[in-house]
């Protein structure tokens, strides 16, 4: 039996055999979980490594003709690829150039809403900053601070490796 000292103590034995043995649902193989290799999992399963699956905004494909997500080595250079859309898009914006110039590099419900926002810009703006991230092979999220006459807006945007080209998926000026 514990004294009221060590029942008051909120430090967890993870030895303890009260703790060990406390009734639980049994959610695991039988036998000690955190002893086998990677908490669990045998040694012939697939790693939880992070893959990109291609963004569907809700659409549906055949399987046949379903987007694929490609490796970086079969894309173009991103950071030349990423600003060249980016300034694309700002005209697209400012009614400089027509949207249809980005539609084959546009997700269709990207596309639909950059076409909302053609006209909402009165110029098109400075770029004063841009961070680019890859979280994953084959996305890249970018950010760009935008220099407007009288205020400073933000961009951000992502872009997913699909079909063999970057494909913008999210574009949202801020």
């Amino acid at each position: 039996m514990k004294s009221e000292a060590e029942l008051n103590d909120k430090s967890l034995d993870l030895n303890d055999y009260d703790l060990l043995n406390h009734p639980a649902l049994e959610l695991f193989e039988q036998g000690n979980f955190y002893s086998t290799p990677l908490f669990g999992r045998k040694e012939n399963q697939v790693s939880n490594k992070l893959y990109l699956i291609p963004t569907s905004h809700g659409e549906s494909y055949e399987a046949d003709f379903a987007p694929t997500a490609s490796s970086l080595s079969e894309l173009p250079n991103a950071t030349r690829w990423t600003l060249t859309y980016l300034i694309t898009a700002l005209e697209i914006m400012a009614t400089r150039r027509p949207a249809s110039q980005v539609a084959r590099t546009t997700h269709r419900y990207t596309y639909n809403c950059l076409l909302a926002q053609v006209g909402s810009l009165k110029e098109v703006p400075k770029i004063k900053s841009i961070r680019r991230s890859q979280p994953i092979a084959g996305v890249i999220e970018l950010s760009a601070t935008l220099i407007f006459k009288e205020r400073i807006r933000a961009l951000v945007a992502r872009f997913e490796g699909v079909d063999h080209k970057w494909l913008c998926t999210e574009l949202n000026l801020i």
